[in-house]
């Protein structure tokens, strides 16, 4: 049978493109099954698509989210950071201070010590002078 004449090709007399029926025509005719499987592996991959569109969106937003609270705790580590930048700041102005007033005793201390070595000599000299007035005054007995 020629593609021409009747039972030839799809295109020709007696094909399907031309409105025909017959067994040629059918869903199972050489093309037909291809047809449908081409359709419900496309219909397949429609729905694998459909699925991955939503777990992307999905995703979208869970990575949203997690943009959300990575900016929220930049901004807690902004807050937190600068409080304790003012705390060593605090601090290092107290150290400075007790070094300041460390470097006040040591320039005193010698001052100081100078004034009690005098202090304990006159008080040495004092002791003296009482103990030898109460030995005078005890020899001389009252009357």
């Amino acid at each position: 049978m020629s593609a021409g004449g009747p039972g030839g090709g799809e295109d020709g007399p007696g094909g399907c493109a031309l409105g025909w029926s017959g067994p040629r025509c059918s869903p199972r005719s050489r093309g037909g099954e291809a047809v449908i499987r081409a359709r419900a592996e496309a219909a397949g991959y429609r729905r694998l698509l459909r699925a991955r569109a939503a777990e992307v969106e999905a995703l979208r937003g869970a990575v949203g989210a997690l943009h959300r609270q990575l900016e929220g705790l930049r901004d807690r580590r902004s807050g937190e950071l600068a409080k304790y930048q003012e705390r060593v700041a605090e601090l290092e102005r107290q150290i400075g201070e007790a070094e300041q007033e460390m470097a006040r005793c040591l320039r005193e201390y010698p001052a100081l010590l100078r004034l009690r070595m005098a202090l304990d000599a006159e008080i040495a000299a004092y002791r003296e002078m009482l103990e030898g007035e109460e030995l005078r005054l005890g020899a001389v007995v009252p009357p």
